[in-house]
């Protein structure tokens, strides 16, 4: 037998289920009549306003921006955009490497030094044989070259730089609010202050 305090808990239980149930049938009815289409998002989900897309240049047969889908490979990016050139050098690149939104891919060709070349983006930045990217004397292009950063944001650098003096250390960006926390973990190990 329960005691008095417990079927009160279980009451109230109840009622607060209740009450959730019905706030949520009254969403539901307030968005149908508004013609609107109804959006739940559940925290922790990731949302993309739009497809992924990655670039691939270099010696391939058709260099340009692709969709791609959560999952796919160097490999598979390399095969929309019509295989390797007969003069490609694929040994420079990881063809297992995953693929994100936005990611640059650059197949060298034989002879070509891999280390002139970015391969591709990683989840924590992007692969680089070569030297960090000064964002103190970057161009727009070179600063638009790394993973995340298109013109907005490298206009933004270039920008800040200007009006505020030069950066004194690589997370001056988002500091100085120009790129998101997010944006910077990809690019913080490809950019140096330098001299």
């Amino acid at each position: 037998m329960s005691s008095p305090l417990e079927r009160f808990s279980h009451a109230i239980i109840i009622g607060l289920a209740a009450l959730l149930v019905a706030a949520v049938i009254a969403l539901v009815v307030q968005q149908r009549d508004s013609g609107r289409p109804l959006a739940i998002t559940v925290a922790g989900t990731p949302t993309t306003s739009g497809p992924m897309m990655a670039y691939i240049t270099g010696a391939v047969a058709q260099p340009g921006v692709y969709q791609v889908a959560d999952g796919d490979r160097v490999i598979d990016l390399l095969n929309k955009a019509g295989g390797a050139a007969a003069d490609a050098n694929l040994a420079a690149v990881n063809l297992a490497q995953r693929l994100h939104d936005e990611d640059r891919v650059i197949v060298p060709r034989a002879g070509e030094a891999a280390s002139a070349t970015m391969t591709i983006s990683q989840v924590a930045g992007a692969t680089t044989s070569g030297s960090p990217i000064n964002i103190n004397a970057a161009s727009a292009q070179d600063l638009d070259s790394l993973p995340g950063i298109g013109q907005v944001y490298s206009q933004r650098i270039i920008d800040s730089r200007t009006s505020a003096g030069p950066f004194t250390t690589t997370d001056d960006l988002v500091t100085r609010q120009l790129v998101p926390r997010a944006t910077y973990d990809k690019i913080r190990d490809l950019i140096t202050v330098g001299p």
